[in-house]
């Protein structure tokens, strides 16, 4: 290069960084293997876990200045539950709501994790690269009622259950899976999973085998078919509960699999709908919380002060979408365009956190 050309392209170099146009030299990264672990609520949760400012004004669910946390960018949750977990989850995570007009559980359960008959989980592992477990239901909850356990197979994957820690363990050596099972408690208990403790096991030993999509209901606490299903709970409490064995192991589950190198690990927190007021009744959409390293922590609006998701909610299409997006699934866009892409970042800036 001319000495003439070598300064020009110097001092637009340095013009363009001094306007903070750094994206425009961002190059992709080396390729990072997309999983999605779904923890589904089962019941569906008050929205005072990831909305809860929607109730500082009445004081429903419990809900005071003293136990709200507030991450940001309009995202308030209940201090105890989502707002201790670690700061990598804390700076990654957003709050999305939808809306579908169903009651019962039955169809507000199919509305979310079916597009009619066909499996949201499998359309989502169809996407992402091949993979031996691309689609897994973890633990012997598995499925709630209403939704098919038998889905018609995308692109010829299928659902795989997995219901004995050995089938989680698949090519990992019996020190890394014990070092799996030892971080949450899981040496010692029996084969079969079974207990929380177990489940969250066997889901971070299935990303370690480059899963694409795990399914898991992490709650053994309340009712076994529908333990959020808090009814006449308007202080909170029995969600609360509910949701308090989760929140330690969840903590030690996002520290652990979202600083793991070349991985992008997303969570998503979702139940059917959330609850209304009075009576902590069914509304008729919900909002789910969606963790992972390229989200920008923040609220897509708040629930109604009743826990009604926002009028404009968009249908749970498009909560598939932004998960698509935070997965960096590329041009396929199995769900449509993701209206929510304000909350993502760009992939030059994640930097791991440490608890």
């Amino acid at each position: 290069m001319k000495r003439r050309d070598f300064l020009k392209s110097s001092a637009a170099l340095a013009g363009t960084l001094a306007l903070g146009d750094w994206r425009a030299f961002a190059k992709p990264g080396p390729f990072e293997r997309p999983t999605l672990v779904v923890w589904w609520l089962n019941g569906g949760p008050a929205g005072l876990f990831n909305s809860a400012d929607a109730f500082l004004a009445n004081g429903a669910f419990g809900v005071t200045r003293d136990n709200v946390r507030a991450l940001g960018n309009g995202l308030y949750v209940d201090a105890n539950s989502l707002g201790a977990l670690p700061p990598v989850a804390l700076n990654h995570m957003a709050s999305i709501h939808f809306r579908h007009g169903l009651y019962s559980h039955n169809d507000a359960r199919a509305a979310v994790l079916q597009a009619g008959a066909r499996s949201q989980l499998l359309r989502c592992a169809a996407a992402m690269p091949r993979s031996a477990v691309p689609c897994a239901v973890v633990n012997n909850l598995g499925f709630p009622v209403g939704v098919s356990a038998r889905p018609p197979a995308e692109q010829g994957l299928g659902i795989e259950r997995v219901k004995r820690l050995d089938d989680a363990r698949h090519s990992l050596s019996i020190g890394q899976f014990n070092d799996i099972r030892e971080a949450y408690g899981a040496l010692g208990t029996s084969h079969a999973i079974d207990s929380q403790r177990a489940t969250f096991a066997a889901v971070e030993a299935l990303i370690h085998q480059d899963a694409n999509v795990i399914y898991a209901q992490p709650a053994y606490t309340g009712r076994e078919d529908r333990q959020f299903d808090t009814h006449h709970d308007d202080g909170g409490k029995a969600a609360r509960d509910v949701m308090a064995p989760i929140t330690p192991m969840l903590a030690t589950f996002l520290n652990r699999v979202m600083n793991l190198p070349g991985r992008n690990v997303v969570t998503l927190l979702a139940g059917e709908f959330s609850r209304t007021l009075p009576g902590a009744d069914h509304a008729q959409g919900g909002t789910a919380t969606v963790i992972g390293k390229y989200i920008r922590t923040g609220a897509t609006g708040r629930q109604q002060p009743d826990g009604s998701p926002p009028v404009d909610a968009p249908p749970p299409e498009a909560l598939w979408a932004f998960v698509a997006s935070a997965l960096r699934l590329g041009k396929s866009e199995p769900f449509g365009s993701d209206p929510h892409a304000d909350l993502l970042v760009q992939r030059a800036i994640w930097m791991p956190h440490v608890s």
